[in-house]
């Protein structure tokens, strides 16, 4: 382990470190994973990963800020903005969701959702940056959707408390399919949610990727 670690580049070292931990979290959760399972992971010198990361805590707060948060805006933040309307985009999402599951042939279950369960009643810093990522999740699809009642597409709906719906639908839908290890719950949830949101859109005004 000597020479491991070594590099004039720190920042790509921080990264491997972080990109090692996040897998390993999503993989067998924050509790049961150590730091020398990271570090062996990472490929790392002990000095290395104590310069960068002192305690265990200061990892977990690094994959929360810059992964967990960058894997809920790819898979939901930047879909909304590509799609004229809200459930356009929230249909594309679960599809490409369970299509991605199910060619991977296992569910590893959200990341967000996954470490929200086991550490947010343990440690206040901890959960102040996973609802930080909640957060941002939310006004992103509250968002969407006054930005569809303004443009006329939808009426009669209250978007922060659909936004949290459509968050605690999915929350819940990819919790089930992880211990069942299998998509259907998801398949499920895309379906009744569309037939939800149907209900508050107006006929001939749904779009699908944005024009504007």
């Amino acid at each position: 382990m000597s020479g491991q670690g070594r590099t004039n580049d720190p920042e790509g070292v921080r990264r491997r470190i972080v990109d090692a931990a996040y897998e390993a979290f999503v993989q067998r959760g924050y509790l049961a994973t150590g730091m020398l399972e990271i570090r062996d992971m990472a490929a790392v010198s002990g000095g290395a990963m104590a310069h960068h990361f002192p305690a265990k805590r200061d990892l977990g707060l690094a994959v929360i800020r810059d992964r967990v948060a960058d894997a809920v805006a790819r898979t939901w933040i930047e879909p909304l903005d590509a799609c004229a309307d809200a459930p356009s985009a929230i249909d594309r999402i679960f599809a490409a969701i369970i299509n991605e599951l199910k060619r991977k042939g296992s569910v590893s279950g959200c990341p967000l959702n996954n470490m929200a369960m086991e550490i947010a009643a343990h440690d206040a810093g901890m959960r102040e940056a996973l609802d930080a990522v909640f957060l941002a999740w939310q006004q992103a699809l509250r968002a969407k959707f006054k930005h569809d009642v303004k443009q006329g597409r939808a009426g009669d709906l209250h978007p922060d408390r659909l936004a949290t719906l459509v968050i605690a639908a999915y929350s819940g839908a990819i919790a089930m399919a992880k211990a069942r290890q299998n998509v259907q719950p998801l398949i499920d949830c895309r379906s009744e949610l569309a037939s939800l949101l149907a209900a508050h859109y107006r006929p001939g005004k749904r779009g699908g990727r944005r024009a504007d």
